[in-house]
């Protein structure tokens, strides 16, 4: 049973290795060496309760990192203390001499070993989707160490979230700070694997998994750009009513000027979505600052800057900087001219055609 926090667990993936190891210290010690050094009683006093009131979220458990440091201190010196003494000082202290060198030895291979399956790509995964989205700063920090790795885990990246997404119950944040990750670190692979996701996976016919969908079907049009029309398109005809705002979001991020279009004709629909008390605040700031970037959006790239994530509690909280300099509205409600919105998107992007040419 895994007593620590997950954003704890994160930084310092041994902790809770360690904590048994103190625990199973002091209990032996306890049983086989009595009485006890004025040492050993200071952790029982002052270690014990520490962790109790950590495990009852009352103190941070990271606190005890202090704790288990200077218990490993205390551990070195009694076995200094007693290999720099005669031969017949370890015959008398062989049982706290054992004890002491059993467990710094375990508690370092401990250290190494759960250090190192956490920094591996499986570890990370594991932790990336562990993490709390009120942590969002811990969340970006697992990605962006996946992301540093580049195409080589894509492929563990895209089984899991294919085992993920085969669960009866899915939880939103795996699928999601997955799809991120195969969204920075692009490729065809990448791509394939998310198209994947959105062409079999997402049905947009229930409420359940709307939260995760939403964010994916926008990061494969991050991703894929103008490549995602078709797949948004045929999502966007089987979506349920409630739900089609999710692939026109989408569509707008492809930078495309016939999805855009399609956006453009579906404008009242978005805002009639708005009025109605089924569209939670998440979902509304979706919509809202999507329209925002059709109104104010001065080119390409600030269609694709919208924060759209941050209401979602996903943990998503990327960076977004835009040429124009956008000031991000979540409770934006302007006019749309939608002939003016036409041609000034038909100028914009027809004129980004031939640089993405070059």
């Amino acid at each position: 049973m895994n007593c620590v926090n997950s954003v704890t667990d994160v930084h310092t993936p041994f902790l809770n290795s360690l904590i048994g190891v103190f625990f199973g210290w002091l209990l032996i010690t306890l049983i086989f060496n009595r009485p006890l050094s004025t040492g050993t009683k200071r952790f029982f006093y002052f270690g014990v309760p520490v962790f109790v009131l950590g495990f009852l979220l009352i103190i941070p458990l990271g606190v005890g990192l202090a704790v288990l440091f200077c218990w490993i201190i205390f551990l070195l010196y009694r076995i200094l203390q007693i290999l720099i003494k005669k031969e017949d000082s370890l015959r008398k202290n062989l049982i706290p001499f054992g004890l002491n060198a059993l467990a710094l030895t375990v508690s370092f291979v401990l250290i190494f070993v759960t250090t190192t399956q956490a920094n591996s790509t499986p570890g990370l995964i594991k932790s990336m989707g562990s993490v709390s989205p009120f942590y969002p700063g811990t969340v970006h920090s697992v990605m962006s160490r996946l992301i540093q790795r580049g195409p080589e885990v894509v492929p563990p990246l895209s089984e899991t979230l294919k085992q993920t997404l085969g669960r009866e119950h899915v939880s939103p944040f795996l699928p999601a700070r997955i799809a991120y990750c195969l969204t920075q670190i692009g490729g065809p692979q990448a791509e394939a694997a998310l198209k994947q996701v959105v062409a079999e996976q997402i049905n947009l016919n229930d409420n359940e998994n709307t939260k995760w969908e939403a964010a994916v079907c926008c990061l494969y049009a991050d991703c894929a750009g103008p490549r995602a029309i078709p797949v948004l398109q045929t999502l966007l005809e089987r979506a349920d009513e409630k739900q089609q705002f999710i692939p026109l979001c989408a569509l707008v991020r492809t930078g495309d000027f016939t999805a855009i279009e399609t956006v453009l004709d579906h404008v009242d629909d978005l805002q009639q979505q708005l009025k109605q008390p089924f569209t939670n605040r998440g979902y509304a700031a979706m919509i809202r600052l999507t329209l925002q970037a059709l109104a104010e959006g001065q080119s390409p790239e600030d269609l694709k800057a919208s924060p759209i994530y941050h209401r979602m509690l996903l943990g998503l909280r990327p960076d977004h900087q835009t040429q124009t300099g956008i000031v991000w509205n979540q409770q934006w409600d302007g006019d749309l001219d939608i002939p003016a919105l036409q041609e000034h998107w038909s100028q914009i992007l027809k004129q980004s055609e031939p640089n993405d040419v070059e």
